[in-house]
């Protein structure tokens, strides 16, 4: 079956078919492959893909570097500001960096790799990080689940944190709204995320042993 595989992913370099590469994908997982030239074609087909539809990416370590600066420096602007705005400000930022560097640990820890970095999102603005399927398909279906929950994890924490810090400030008004928003952004995940998102791929790879 292996071969098969690997000559239906040799035909769809020369032309490629969506649908044929998810049901190769699909199968990979279903029967747990481990072989090092299969998974390797996959990796080298996805990575050509991402090549032609992606035109700005940066390093995995650079990225994670600048996303935790930023972290850092939206805490300590949300303490030291004295307007609510931005602490709202601040929920916003850490949505965006709290989001990949949640994929990042987990993934490491589990030892799934990245690649990049690149702009995402339906503005391509958010950051977002390129999954090595090597590693990926030679996760646990458990463990590619957890990688993808603590990106959800990490953008509803955001807002959390920024809370806190108001409280501390004793900016109650602007905690209880972030509060609210922490809320309107569990519904948000649950409307779009199930469908498209993190929360989509959490119940696919549950699928999988």
């Amino acid at each position: 079956m292996h071969e098969e595989l690997k000559e239906r992913l040799k035909q769809i370099e020369i032309d490629y078919n969506g649908k044929v590469f998810r049901d190769i994908i699909n199968q990979v997982k279903k029967d747990q492959v481990q072989d090092d030239e299969l998974l390797g074609l996959i990796e080298k087909t996805s990575r050509k893909r991402f090549g032609e539809n992606v035109s700005f990416t940066m390093n995995v370590a650079l990225g994670n570097l600048l996303e935790l600066i930023i972290t850092i420096a939206a805490v300590i602007l949300a303490f030291q500001a004295n307007s609510n705005w931005m602490l709202y400000i601040s929920a916003l930022i850490l949505m965006a960096t709290l989001h990949p560097l949640s994929h990042y640990i987990t993934g490491a820890l589990f030892g799934i790799r990245f690649t990049h970095y690149y702009l995402n999102g339906p503005a391509r603005l958010e950051p977002t990080l390129r999954i090595d399927q090597i590693s990926y398909l030679k996760a646990s279906g458990g463990k590619r689940a957890i990688m993808h929950l603590t990106g959800v994890i990490g953008t509803l924490a955001a807002p959390l944190i920024a809370a806190l810090i108001a409280i501390d400030k004793g900016a109650v008004s602007a905690a209880w709204n972030l509060f609210f928003f922490f809320l309107l952004l569990i519904i948000f995940e649950l409307l779009t995320s199930t469908k498209t998102g993190d929360l989509m791929k959490v119940k696919r790879e549950c699928g999988y042993r």
